[in-house]
């Protein structure tokens, strides 16, 4: 129409933007206000409707977050499963060592006599003896040979003790009984002079064995008849082996 002009006019103070029609009568003054039902500068044209940001939706925790917190109540427990496993290995370990200790000779012959393994023993005249324990005294270890034939062996003449492969892994931290204390040596040979039998007996610092028959017993001697007729008188205390050849 004559008279109008079509214009776009933009508040500066209140960011609205609109269009109107301009009127020819004077325009009502600005007052720097704006409302939903004001005039602009003399333009009529509706405010533009701002939406506001929705806030954060409230409730449980989200996927990612129920998601992290399994995932380190797992690693917790995992860590708390190997801290337990490692003290446990500790603690088995140093049982272990405890009782590798205590182990003692006298502990490992009792566990080797009652497996019965066979064993082989050598001595400080660098023989060696393979067998069974038969019995146990507090300085004798009484050992049937493979070839069935019993040999006395001083205890302190032991130098080494070997086990047979693939056998048990033994510590001998066992305490030893009041019957093996009673049995001595000299006891053994105490049972067995009446009889008389053939021995071949070793002494310690010689290899070669006295052969005879064992006739005599002292307190601390014992008496080697041999096939020459000679005796030899031989102390208890020098004894490494003694030998019956008689089954």
């Amino acid at each position: 129409f004559p008279g109008t002009v079509t214009v776009t006019a933009v508040d500066s103070m209140c960011g609205h933007q609109g269009t109107g029609t301009a009127r020819q009568a004077s325009p009502t003054p600005a007052t720097g206000r704006c409302g939903p039902d004001q005039a602009h500068y003399g333009y009529d044209y509706p405010p533009v409707m701002v939406v506001p940001s929705s806030p954060p939706p409230e409730g449980p925790a989200s996927v990612p977050d129920r998601i992290d917190s399994d995932d380190d109540l797992r690693l917790f427990a995992a860590r708390a499963d190997a801290e337990e496993a490692v003290r446990r290995i500790g603690q088995e370990a140093w049982l272990r060592l405890r009782t590798e200790e205590s182990g003692h000779l006298g502990g490992l012959l009792v566990d080797l006599a009652e497996r019965s393994d066979e064993v082989t023993l050598s001595l400080t005249t660098g023989m060696r003896r393979s067998g069974r324990i038969e019995a146990l005294g507090s300085d004798l270890v009484a050992l049937r040979l493979t070839g069935g034939e019993l040999c006395l062996l001083s205890r302190g003449a032991i130098t080494a003790i070997r086990l047979p492969p693939g056998g048990a892994a033994l510590v001998g931290d066992r305490p030893v009984g009041d019957a093996v204390d009673r049995l001595d040596l000299r006891s053994a040979l105490d049972r067995l002079v009446a009889e008389q039998p053939a021995v071949r007996v070793t002494v310690d610092g010689s290899p070669d064995p006295v052969p005879g028959t064992l006739t005599r017993l002292g307190v601390d001697l014992l008496m080697v008849s041999c096939p020459d007729g000679s005796t030899v008188h031989i102390p208890l205390i020098a004894v490494v082996e003694v030998h019956l050849t008689d089954n």
